[in-house]
């Protein structure tokens, strides 16, 4: 019987047809599953690389970062981390071919706002016990101090309108002394003349002729005075337009009503001109009269002494007849000098060893400073580029906090490479001698602005202040002149009350941002004690309990001065200490080799393992492997 095969060729057709696509369809999941695995791969790798974070940053600063050598280190570790998983025996054989950075984002990039979000996650989610300025206030609390500022500046320009009234006022009191010099000549003149004494005259009328002729000068000396504190008073007035955005409501009014009194000083002072110009002329015809007067004695003088007896009756009747007196009215002010010398001497103070004058006694303030040539964070602020994210007040009042929190200041030092950390986020002097010498005069302006305004407030010091003026200035038919060293006084008692305030803040006292009555330090007889060189006690101020005392803090006025600095920079300088102090530790520790995210691209070769049947490759085009592509990001 013969047999026939086609039953058992076809059945081995469609066995071989089901096997291909039974193939194929495990070959197609198993490639799915292969890029689900070769993605996890390289997401692991970028985990274990970021759990590699930098211990001394994170337990010093609570800041994570990625210290590394080189980009090429990174890719090396990437890819030792990856072949891991890849090594493993499983139905996803694959081979690494590349691992590519395409972005490696250090924590000094964007000029420091990724420090700043690591530094407002701990201070939201860390431990953090209590805040000494509440977030919610930051608005008002930086409207405060930059408000005291501005008004520091104002008093700068009342300042300079004073010393041109002063300057004014020293040109009047030598025409004065001028125009006396004149009419006690005259009287001389005139007394020589009714004694017949020729010799005498002639002396006289020398002396009257030199004082007369300096009065000109001296006319243009106080002219030219006059316009310069025109000037003067016209470049303070464009001074409140400046600071006008700094002002709260109401506070314009009250500052523009300070230079009232120099626009009156001004006006009246035009009256004093016209009589002195009036003088001027005055003196001219006088020199005419002399020179006749003398025409006349001289001519006296020719009689025969044997036959007439000599005579000057008619040069002394000339004389008293044609003189034009003065029956001068104008008067200058500053009558009591030593207390004015007293509030210069406070001035001084304030401008000039001002750190000596608040630093309790036997301080010895740091000396140290950063080494020449040291490259920081900070000195490749001005080269980067990029966007900065904008944060707003109540982050920023956390960041201040978080820098109280890590950084030290003058009344918390600590064994640094600088002890004033804080002072050195505000000014950035390589010196802690410097940065604290900055930060108190700046936090004296601050003071000072916050005091004038309340004196100016207060009517009752306003009338104290309006007192002692009129004692200084002895002056009651200028009382322009009285209201203008009232604000002089106004001011330097501003000045006496902030020294006296910087030097409770650094004996570790409190001070109240907006003072109260009974907040006030300092009346007018301890500014002139002051002035004195006899500095008063801070322990009235100190008593009680840091608790019970109202007000900040040194650290307190420090983070609000942090709130009025650059971000950018703040973020830059804070970098600055971290790699100074954690360079101690590990020398050669670089801020800028300190990764904060890295976004990779890795590609690996698969292998196919249902494909590698001879007659399922034929269906494939005889392809042996495919190519597996992953993307990955990591940032802290």
């Amino acid at each position: 019987m013969k047999k026939s095969g086609e039953i058992t060729v076809f059945l081995s057709m469609c066995l071989l047809c089901i096997s291909a696509l039974l193939c194929v369809m495990l070959e197609s999941a198993r490639t799915a599953g292969s890029k689900y695995y070769f993605q996890a791969a390289a997401g692991g790798a970028l985990d274990t690389l970021f759990s590699r974070y930098h211990r001394r940053l994170w337990e010093r600063y609570r800041i994570f970062a990625l210290e590394y050598d080189s980009e090429a280190g990174i890719v090396q570790d990437l890819e030792k981390y990856i072949n891991e998983y890849l090594s493993v025996d499983n139905w996803y054989p694959m081979r690494l071919e590349a691992v590519d950075i395409i972005q490696l984002t250090q924590i000094a990039d964007n000029k420091g706002e990724y420090l700043a979000e690591e530094a407002l996650d701990y201070m939201k989610f860390g431990a953090v016990a209590q805040f000494f300025t509440d977030p919610d206030q930051g608005e008002q609390l930086l409207r405060d101090i930059t408000e005291g500022t501005g008004v520091h500046s104002l008093s700068g320009a009342y300042d300079n309108q004073e010393r041109g009234v002063r300057k004014l006022e020293q040109a009047v009191e030598r025409l004065i002394c001028n125009v006396q010099e004149q009419e006690q000549a005259a009287e001389e003149i005139a007394k020589a003349l009714e004694e017949d004494n020729e010799t005498a005259f002639f002396r006289e009328a020398k002396n009257y002729r030199e004082a007369a002729k300096k009065y000109p000068k001296l006319m243009r000396q106080y002219e030219a005075q006059a316009a310069t504190l025109t000037n003067i008073q016209q470049k303070s007035r464009e001074k409140i337009d400046q600071v006008k955005p700094d002002l709260q409501d109401g506070r314009e009014e009250l500052l523009k009503q300070q230079w009232n009194p120099y626009d009156d000083y001004i006006a009246q002072n035009g009256e004093r001109r016209k009589v002195f110009a009036d003088w001027e002329r005055s003196v001219e015809k006088n020199l005419a009269l002399l020179d006749e007067t003398e025409q006349i004695v001289e001519e006296s003088g020719d009689y025969d002494q044997e036959d007439d007896e000599p005579s000057l009756d008619a040069a002394y009747r000339f004389w008293r007849a044609e003189y034009t007196g003065s029956n001068f009215t104008a008067e200058a002010g500053y009558a009591d000098k030593e207390k004015q010398n007293l509030l210069d001497q406070v001035k001084k103070l304030a401008e000039g060893g001002l750190l000596e004058a608040v630093m309790p006694e036997g301080t010895v303030i740091s000396s140290r400073m950063l080494p020449s040539g040291e490259s920081l964070p900070s000195g490749s602020f001005g080269a980067q580029s990029g966007q900065t994210g904008g944060r707003g007040m109540a982050e920023q009042v956390l960041i201040s906090e978080y820098c109280g929190l890590f950084f030290t200041d003058a009344l918390k030092p600590a064994d640094n490479p600088l002890q004033y950390e804080i002072e050195y986020l505000l000014q950035g002097s390589a010196a802690d001698r410097e940065n604290l010498e900055k930060t108190v005069t700046e936090l004296f302006a601050v003071r000072e602005g916050l005091n004038l305004l309340h004196i100016l407030s207060d009517a009752q010091k306003r009338q104290e202040a309006e007192a002692l003026a009129l004692v200084i200035t002895g002056s009651t038919g200028l009382m322009p002149l009285v209201k203008i060293v009232a604000c002089v006084i106004m001011g330097v008692w501003a000045m006496g009350e902030s020294i006296q305030d910087l030097r409770i803040l650094m004996a570790g006292g409190k001070v109240p941002l907006w003072k109260q009555k009974g907040d006030w330090s300092l009346d007018l007889e301890g500014i002139l004690d002051m002035g004195r060189g006899q500095m008063p006690d801070t322990g009235t101020a100190m008593e009680g309990t840091q608790t019970e005392r109202r007000g900040f803090t040194y650290e307190g006025y420090l983070k609000l001065l942090l709130l009025k600095e650059n971000p950018q920079v703040k973020y830059m300088r804070m970098l600055d200490m971290m790699q100074i102090n954690i360079g101690r530790e590990e020398p050669g520790f670089s801020v800028l080799k300190c990764a904060y995210r890295v976004d990779i691209h890795s590609r690996a070769c698969g292998k196919h393992v249902f494909f590698s049947l001879p007659f399922v490759e034929n269906l494939v085009n005889g392809k042996e492997g495919y190519y597996l592509d992953a993307v990955g990001e990591k940032a802290y």
